[in-house]
């Protein structure tokens, strides 16, 4: 009967610290150490970069010879609403010819906050009221039009 009872102990305590541990998910597309070693400025190429890495977060809107891999790491403990605890940006910079020239890393620091304004866009016609709405199709029977 002890044993059952160590063993629900153990049981529970290890449960309770479980618990402690925080929830971690990534997003996004981190390249390990790895297989950055595989990749040089000035010899690898577009195709080189993609194959290493990975495609990429997303390409530049106005230059598609600039790459963006891009990575978050968020945390919650318990209850509590998820936090972003690391953030990276990898910029891959390519000539015309599509030779990687620079690799430019951006943190928490370059982030900008973004405020968004929550209004409506006016629209040009007219209103119409709940009345107008219901009977303004009363004398258009059959699809005839006036």
């Amino acid at each position: 009967m002890k044993a059952w009872k160590t063993a629900f102990l153990i049981g529970v305590v290890s449960v309770a610290l479980s618990a402690c541990e925080p929830r971690v998910s990534l997003r996004g597309n981190d390249p390990l150490d790895s297989r950055m070693d595989a990749v040089n400025v000035g010899v690898s190429t577009k195709r080189d970069v993609a194959q290493a890495i990975g495609t990429p977060s997303t390409v530049s809107t106005f230059d598609d010879n600039v790459w963006y891999y891009m990575s978050q790491r968020r945390e919650s403990w318990a209850f509590y609403d998820d936090e972003v605890v690391e953030h990276q940006v990898l910029a891959f910079r390519f000539d015309e010819g599509g030779v990687l020239r620079e690799i430019e890393e951006f943190d928490e620091t370059a982030l900008t906050e973004v405020n968004f304004r929550d209004r409506e866009t006016p629209t040009t016609g007219r209103q119409m009221s709940i009345m107008e709405q219901l009977f303004g199709n009363l004398g258009n029977v059959g699809g005839a039009t006036n």
